[in-house]
């Protein structure tokens, strides 16, 4: 038996090393094609969509595929919506589509995606050390037009730090895949617990002041508005044809893309539940009805939630919402103005996005 003795392995054409070997015997590889749970964003093939298409949207707002909110501001007016478009070969059903229905001129006007990490899950970059790890974003997109957006990454305590890279879409009406890498932050550390830690957005359009006319920057440093769509050079809020679509969307630590992870639609449901869940059928709760005219119940949620969510309890039967109270777990509810000992079917909403 023999031993091949080298320090690192290199393609031929490569400009970096695919394996770099230590002298204690390890080595550190770059692997397209790793383990599972690599993906550290939930629901980046927008296949889960509990809230559904909503119109007529004008700013800061959670609508379509579940965990990517849109901010913007003077963009008229917008669709948002699940859609069947999407690159051909990947495994994906479905994108996040914005459709302008109104348009805007309006000097100062943003357009944005964001989505947020809460602590929990943010530990895992090691910021604030000297091991603060490097990490990757990629992403498909397809836009009416061409032109630069702006990809920004956020440690969002007070005040943010911030990292900007521009991104350019080559192709109108093209699927495009895109990659950006960052270093980790060794000055600054995130915030642990179930609050905002780590976030990224995609600035699609912004003109005027509050996102505009900043000087970017290429490493993370004190975060300002006005650098968060310097890049941008495309207006979506010029006409009614404007759209653009989003999928494959996967953030995980390293310096590589690797292939989407995708995994099975319960356990993304079950992710994207942790901060909205939504009721639409008519559901009996766990309680009893009593001779006075009330019906109390419980319900226990699907999985524990971020935090105490903004319930919402829709009654349907003939009773009326008289007290509520819960926590993370669940809730309990009274309806009055029944009779005999009716108990009382209801829909709900449940949110604690971040």
């Amino acid at each position: 038996m023999s031993t091949l003795k080298v320090d690192n392995i290199r393609h031929n054409s490569a400009t970096s090393d695919a394996i770099t070997m230590a002298s204690d015997g390890t080595c550190t590889a770059k692997i397209t094609n790793p383990l599972s749970n690599r993906r550290l964003n939930y629901n980046g093939s927008m296949m889960i969509s509990q809230r559904g298409d909503l119109t007529g949207l004008t700013a800061y707002v959670h609508a379509g595929p579940d965990r990517y909110v849109t901010q913007m501001a003077n963009c008229g007016t917008w669709t948002i919506s699940q859609d069947s478009d999407v690159p051909d070969g990947y495994g994906f059903e479905y994108s996040k589509k914005w459709t302008c229905t109104a348009t805007s001129s309006n000097a100062d006007r943003y357009m944005k995606l964001i989505y947020r990490m809460e602590g929990f899950d943010s530990m895992v970059f090691n910021y604030g050390t000297a091991n603060a790890k490097p990490s990757t974003l990629s992403f498909w997109v397809k836009c009416k037009k061409a032109g630069n957006i702006s990809v920004n990454f956020e440690n969002e305590q007070n005040p943010d730090r911030g990292y900007q890279v521009q991104q350019t879409i080559n192709a109108a009406d093209t699927w495009e895949k895109k990659v950006v890498t960052i270093t980790g932050d060794t000055s600054r550390t995130l915030t642990t617990g179930p609050q905002k830690a780590f976030c990224f957005d995609i600035v699609w359009t912004a003109f005027g002041t509050s996102y505009n006319g900043g000087t970017p920057s290429a490493a993370w440093s004190e975060l300002y508005n006005n650098q968060r769509g310097t890049h941008c050079d495309i207006d979506l809020c010029d006409s009614t044809n404007n759209y653009i679509n989003i999928t494959g969307i996967q953030l995980e630590l390293g310096v590589h893309a690797t292939d989407f992870e995708h995994v099975p639609y319960s356990d993304e449901l079950r992710r994207c539940q942790r901060y909205f869940q939504q009721v639409t059928s008519p559901v009996l709760s766990s309680g009893y009805g009593s001779a006075d005219g009330y019906s109390r119940g419980s319900h226990i949620y699907a999985t524990e939630m971020r935090a105490t969510p903004t319930l919402t309890i829709t009654e349907t039967s003939s009773g009326n919402l008289i007290a509520q109270g819960g926590n993370q777990q669940g809730f309990y509810a009274t309806f009055g103005g029944l009779s005999g000992t009716t108990a009382s079917l209801f829909r709900f909403t449940a949110e604690s996005e971040i």
